[in-house]
């Protein structure tokens, strides 16, 4: 252990604030980069910057006191932190959130792995659009390449007249074209891998999303051991062939028995969140020990456990189980869609 040693982490998110509070049971500092200063991770970080993602000067002025610099969330300026990669570690690599930024280049690499993802098409122009559909005569999901989450930057097209409502004379951001599968469920694996290649994976949680943004996540899943193993060996073909340090995402679509990557994560993830409680360590501290150099720990899970996001509201029902994990993330305003906080439904493994 290397105590003292401080985590500079862009972002400053619920995700953030996690990351802080893991990293302070291992005596590290945390230095938060955010422009707002009101964000969830100031009430735990040891010093708070406040400055945009793409102000060289500042981001130089910030790693020049951080040992190790990590992130919250993908849409952080590729080129500034290339400015920044002389002068301090990052963990994870450019290289994997550079490919997670763009959902075209994400989905090419993952077909290069040899990894299966929806059938999808690049669209520059409205006109392609039309083509598209003339030629598929389906329903598509026409999605911006970068910037999407929570099912934002996201358009169905089912017809004709949904493409002149959405898109005519109006500017589009480059965007894919995805094919719509009907999938049974939905999935996600957590992964660590560390400097030297050691590999931990927690046991693949099943996803509910709702409009886009996931509602809960079940442990144990319904799915079989095999299946299970399936997605575990697909996420670490993916680390392994980055030479991933840290926690990564891997969302899949499991239709009739085939697994469909949706999409990665180059960070902590929403899913994740059951770890806190129902495992014998979270995503969070694996994270910070795995980019500090610490050994990983066990990712048994020793309860079964449902996490419940709290979208739009700082209340639940579940409050009053006697089980019920909750964690508020301390953002000053809510709204619809917004992730508040989240509660960890949890019950003895097997009962």
């Amino acid at each position: 252990m290397s105590p003292n040693k401080t985590i500079g982490i862009l972002g400053g998110g619920q995700l953030a604030k996690m990351l802080a509070a893991a990293a302070a049971d291992l005596g590290f500092n945390i230095n938060i980069y955010c422009p707002d200063r009101d964000c969830p991770a100031a009430q735990v970080a040891n010093k708070m910057v406040l400055g945009n993602y793409d102000d060289d000067k500042n981001l130089v002025a910030f790693v020049k006191n951080v040992d190790v610099l990590t992130y919250e969330f993908e849409n952080i300026d590729i080129k500034a932190l290339e400015e920044l990669e002389p002068l301090v570690d990052i963990r994870p690599s450019i290289k994997a959130l550079k490919i997670s930024q763009d959902r075209y280049t994400e989905k090419s690499y993952l077909n290069s792995l040899g990894i299966k993802t929806t059938q999808f098409y690049r669209i520059d122009e409205v006109s392609d659009i039309e083509k598209l559909f003339i030629k598929l005569k389906k329903s598509m999901l026409i999605k911006t390449r970068r910037l999407g989450y929570d099912g934002k930057g996201q358009v169905l097209i089912k017809t004709q007249v949904d493409i002149k409502e959405h898109f005519l004379r109006k500017k589009l951001s480059p965007c894919i074209a995805e094919e719509l599968i009907t999938f049974d469920r939905e999935l996600s694996v957590i992964i660590v891998r560390d400097k030297e290649g050691n590999i931990k994976t927690f046991e693949p949680g099943e996803n509910v999303h709702e409009h886009g943004i996931l509602v809960t996540t079940t442990l144990p899943s319904s799915m079989s051991e095999a299946l299970k193993n399936d997605a575990t060996m697909i996420a670490k073909k993916i680390v392994d062939d980055l030479g991933y340090i840290g926690v990564m995402g891997v969302e899949f679509f499991l239709k009739e028995h085939e697994l469909y990557v949706n999409e990665i994560a180059p960070r902590v993830h929403n899913s994740g969140h059951w770890t806190m409680d129902g495992s014998y360590s979270s995503q969070f501290q694996q994270h910070i020990r795995a980019i500090m150099d610490l050994p990983l720990l066990s990712t048994e899970r020793h309860s079964d456990i449902v996490m419940y996001n709290l979208i739009g509201k700082v209340t639940s029902n579940l409050v009053n189980n006697e089980l019920a994990k909750i964690y508020i993330y301390g953002k000053k305003h809510s709204r619809p869609g917004r992730k508040m906080g989240h509660v960890n439904l949890i019950k003895k493994k097997g009962s």
